[in-house]
């Protein structure tokens, strides 16, 4: 299929009958390749503007396709090469064609969201931000890979360079509005943040960067991490905004026990800073992990059409504006 627009037919996978049927094909093939075949019965589909998704039935199981955004197309062959670094730690996938974008997952059943409900249960989550800090321990040695593959660096020395460019984005800006005064004035102080965490001696790693228990299974006795299309190469302490402001918002948490959650995933890093110097760290990648937030959206919404480049940059501008305001959603007692 040389010189063919792979983001193009990303895009319309579901909407025209010649990528759908190649899909279709590429998922029997694969499945065929193991013995197995798919079964009568319609795939069940989900076409968003940054993945089109596929549950296929087989005689093998549940099996799901996923072709990302044109800016996470990278998450195809991250997803392949997670498995091999850390076995037992994230779905093993079924087949990858990272040129494509494509990947072809097992069904990992109900994820924690799931399986929680509403009561809380800080115990389950504070196990699940210890396995998943173990995981970033040993992707901590494999930045260059990651890079190679084309997964986002948004490492802290370059954090400075893309809010610059953020802020001149003509919509993002526009949605700003005065708040953007406000940003400015906090760049000092996010300058100071950028270099302690530049300088810091917990190693880079690959962020999720929207890891909520939506994004998490259990099995076999561990836990299993998926849906990297948001991922970049960052701070590792980064990834807490997003399953703190989960637990904040979803589950009523108090701040005591945010800061309960946030120690848990702490601890694996002990080797690295005391407890103080490990919370004051956590603190400046949770002020700064805003950009990160905002750098993903702009990724996973290409410029489609009208009302999806202002839901872009409505989101983008969202999260730069608590920069200002510092407003994340943690209500640390010690923050």
């Amino acid at each position: 299929m040389d010189g063919v627009d792979y983001a193009a037919l990303r895009l319309s996978l579901w909407e025209d009958p010649g990528p759908r049927s190649e899909v279709t094909a590429w998922v029997e093939g694969r499945i065929a390749e193991r013995g197995g075949a798919l079964l009568p019965v319609p795939p069940r589909v989900r076409v968003r503007p940054w993945s089109t998704t596929a549950r296929f039935a087989t005689s093998l199981g549940t099996v799901w396709f996923k072709a990302g955004a044109p800016g996470a197309d990278f998450e195809a062959a991250l997803a392949g090469a997670l498995h091999a670094w850390a076995p037992g730690r994230v779905l093993t996938p079924v087949a990858v064609d990272a040129k494509r974008g494509w990947a072809l997952l097992p069904d990992g059943g109900p994820p924690l969201v799931d399986l929680l409900g509403r009561p809380r249960d800080l115990g389950l989550w504070e196990s699940v931000l210890r396995a998943y800090a173990q995981l970033q321990r040993v992707l901590a040695l494999r930045v260059r890979d990651m890079l190679a593959l084309g997964v986002p660096d948004l490492r802290p020395r370059r954090l400075g360079t893309l809010l610059d460019e953020l802020l001149s984005d003509r919509g993002v800006s526009e949605r700003l509005g005065r708040d953007r005064e406000g940003v400015e004035t906090f760049r000092p102080e996010f300058e100071r943040m950028r270099a302690r965490l530049a300088a810091s001696p917990v190693p880079m790693s690959l962020d999720h960067s929207d890891l909520n228990m939506g994004n998490v299974f259990l099995l076999e006795g561990g836990y299993r991490f998926m849906d990297w299309g948001d991922a970049s190469v960052a701070h590792p302490f980064t990834s807490l905004l997003v399953p703190l402001r989960f637990a904040a918002s979803e589950y009523g948490a108090a701040p005591a026990e945010l800061e309960r959650l946030r120690d848990a995933y702490l601890e694996p890093w002990s080797d690295r800073g005391s407890m103080a110097e490990l919370r004051e760290e956590a603190q400046a990648a949770l002020r700064l992990g805003p950009v990160s937030r905002a750098m993903a959206w702009g990724r996973v919404f290409p410029e489609l059409r009208p009302q999806v480049e202002r839901a872009r940059d409505a989101s983008m501008a969202a999260w730069l504006r608590t920069l200002a305001t510092g407003e994340l959603g943690v209500p640390f007692r010690d923050g």
